[in-house]
């Protein structure tokens, strides 16, 4: 209110949601401007619109060269018959990126391009034009059998979710999507599949990696729409959407289904769905945040009974009671197992002993459960996740030797290891990420066994309040032998770093990507890069919240090959280093909310371009007093969370007893039913229920 704003929203599909979001806009004659697009014209009827006409030929064509030559020349001989292959796109952005994905897999011959137009012109509903979907499914019909069902995977997820490529890749292998080649990982395998669906555009990539790599990855609602259409055609995959009455019978078999759920107070039945022995895949959407101590828990003890030929088993959209896991050991066919649990004591390892073919374990507990850090049996194990939302619920005492697994890459733990485990590490020989938190009374394990191990993430506490964590003194007597020089990527979070520990991290040989997030420094509120430490192969360089006020970078061969450099919220640096500038291979100074380096910030775009260094971008992100407070919301702690939680669900609770109350009154008072006194009552009834929502919103 009273400011001036631009607001832009994209992609709004009905006139409800337009008249619900302009609700919160202030008109104040300020010359602030709101910039809607939509496909309806409905939509924006009363407003100022612009319909944007379709692209032109050479339009569509300039696109078209974008998408297939990176940049590059086109070759002249191919310019004639690729306007033609251009104009048959309709103008339709969309289509000449599907199209540009086809001729990707195509010869760059004259010849050959002319066949393809050839064959365009060949499809009856093609010769005036290519529309969406007719570009959507010739690009379908060009993918192998199992790129195939990889994308008509997309259909489980809800429409627009981002999702994560680890945990989209873990499903396909699970489900038996990507083929097993004796010369590859199965994981990097996946990771082609996707690259190609990508190269496709049939995949859009929302983030990377620092290494290029896709992080996270989203489809267009058009090919969303033909997933759903597809996998509903070929029987691939059912949707249950939670809000809507539960069908007790299914009137067909598919092999896969899907449940989203809208509100966290749906009544969930016991069986969610009835018997069917050809589903081998249960999901659910979105995955349960917080697990808070008032969480409504259901029995799962159905799945197991009704559906015992299941090799992916995904209940994180749900509570579920820890017994679920000694009727789940009976599904001998699992390959992928992901559950919420909850419960009191502690769970035996032997409670999976039969799932011998299970790939991936995830299991989240809260702070009353005790989950054992390994389980035995699992010589398929590639990828455990084993998360406490408190730590003191681990076990404290020593975890029993198992059998060896040698197949185990991944181990992501919300538990600390000390040199008591090291035992178990041995078991892991290839594992190449591990992920835990470090000891506040006991030394860290040594790691210098994972001659495999790429990634190492290492925490203080596992609380995600970057202002909570105690920051020992660990690290501060490192020695190089504790490290695997395989190393390609470390982040430390909550962590005292000395000098030496610093320079022997810089001495990791493959190391290329580094974050410090709410670290400390042995000097105190400095870090001083002198010239004898040297990060050789660093290319990827992150500081998030560290209190430092002064960084110096003695000379620019201290990081001879860094070409990210990101700060979030370092707010008590002064400037950054201008050694910075003289750094040629630096492509990227992202800095947000670092208000006092803004202006260095700057002065090292100029220096480096002075210099030749023309390809360096800076992104400067102000910070103010409104996006404090709402990153200090964003990270508030984990007790803070559970009563929000509490506040929130006691809320829900109440608006619905009262709108419930009210309707039985009014239906009474209509029929006369309702004597004086009852009336009196059901009064009183809704106006405490009013009071309880009252104090809630305000102590929220």
């Amino acid at each position: 209110m009273g400011r001036r704003y631009l607001i832009v929203l994209d992609d709004i599909w009905s006139e409800k949601a337009w008249e619900d979001l302009n609700r919160v806009f202030p008109s104040c004659d300020n010359g602030s401007r709101i910039v809607v697009t939509s496909r309806q014209e409905s939509v924006v009827s009363d407003a100022k619109h612009i319909c944007l006409p379709f692209f032109t030929i050479d339009e569509s064509w300039e696109l078209l060269q974008v998408k297939l030559f990176k940049g590059k020349g086109c070759p002249k001989e191919l310019e004639s018959i690729g306007k033609e292959i251009s104009k048959k796109c309709g103008g339709l952005p969309l289509v000449v990126g599907l199209v540009a994905g086809l001729l990707g897999g195509v010869e760059e011959s004259e010849q050959m391009w002319q066949e393809f137009f050839l064959t365009l012109n060949s499809c009856a509903g093609f010769r005036e034009g290519i529309q969406s979907n007719d570009a959507i499914k010739l690009s379908y019909h060009h993918l192998s059998y199992n790129l195939k069902h990889c994308l008509l995977y997309f259909a489980s997820f809800p429409e627009d979710e981002t999702i994560e490529v680890f945990y989209l890749t873990k499903l396909w292998i699970s489900e038996g999507f990507i083929d097993i080649k004796k010369e590859e990982r199965v994981e990097d395998t996946a990771e082609y599949c996707l690259n190609h669906l990508v190269g496709s555009n049939l995949v859009m990539v929302s983030e990377r990696k620092y290494d290029g790599g896709i992080l996270s990855c989203v489809v267009h609602d058009l090919v969303h729409d033909f997933c759903l259409a597809k996998v509903k055609e070929e029987n691939f995959l059912h949707i249950i959407k939670m809000e809507d009455k539960l069908n007790p019978t299914l009137e067909f078999t598919p092999h896969r289904i899907s449940f989203h759920r809208y509100g966290y107070n749906d009544e969930i039945p016991n069986e969610l769905v009835p018997w069917n022995s050809s589903i081998h895949t249960l999901l659910g959407y979105p995955k349960v945040k917080f697990i808070y101590s008032g969480a409504m828990v259901y029995n799962g003890s159905w799945v197991a009974k009704k559906f015992e030929h299941l090799t992916i088993l995904d209940l994180e959209f749900i509570v579920v009671d820890k017994v679920i896991l000694s009727e789940i050991n009976s599904l001998i066919h699992l390959r992928y197992l992901a559950l919420c649990l909850c419960g009191c004591g502690s769970v035996s390892p032997l409670s999976l002993k039969n799932l011998e073919g299970l790939i991936t374990l995830k299991l989240t507990s809260g702070n009353d459960l005790h989950l054992p850090k390994y389980f035995w049996n699992m010589k398929s194990l590639r990828h455990m996740i084993i998360h406490h939302y408190f730590c003191d619920s681990c076990p404290k005492v020593p975890t029993p030797v198992i059998e060896t697994n040698s197949g185990l890459e991944v181990l992501d733990l919300k538990t600390s290891l000390s040199t008591r485990d090291g035992h178990l590490l041995r078991k892991f020989p290839h594992l190449k990420y591990l992920s835990c938190l470090v000891p506040q009374s006991r030394p860290f394990v040594k790691i210098h066994i994972l001659h495999h191990l790429e990634s190492l993430w290492l925490y203080n506490c596992c609380d995600d309040d970057p202002h909570h964590h105690g920051n020992p003194h660990f690290l501060n007597d490192l020695k190089l032998s504790k490290f695997s020089s395989s190393i390609k990527e470390i982040r430390l979070e909550g962590i005292t770093l000395s000098l030496s520990a610093i320079s022997i991290i810089a001495q990791l040989s493959n190391l290329e990507a580094l974050i410090l997030a709410c670290c400390k420094f042995e000097e105190g509120s400095e870090w001083n890069v002198d010239e004898e430490t040297q990060f050789h192969k660093l290319k990827y360089l992150e500081l998030i919240h560290l209190d430092i006020s002064i960084w110096n970078i003695c000379s620019e061969e201290s990081f001879p090959c860094l070409e990210q450099v990101i700060l979030d919220y370092c707010e008590e640096l002064q400037e950054m280093p201008y050694a910075l500038a003289d750094i040629l291979t630096l492509k990227l100074l992202s800095v947000r909310s670092c208000h006092n380096t803004e202006s260095s910030a700057k002065k090292i775009e100029e220096d480096a371009r002075d210099i030749g260094n023309e390809q360096l971008n800076v992104e400067i992100i102000s910070s103010n007093s409104d996006t404090w407070c709402l990153t200090r919301k964003v990270y508030q702690n984990q007790e803070q969370r559970r009563e929000r939680w509490a506040r929130e669900m006691a809320e829900e609770m109440a608006t619905e007893m009262a709108e419930e109350r009210a309707t039985e009154l009014a239906e009474c008072q209509r029929n006369k039913q309702l004597h004086t006194p009852l009336l009196k009552y059901w009064g009183s009834l809704v106006v405490l229920t009013l009071i309880l929502l009252f104090f809630c919103l305000l102590f929220q």
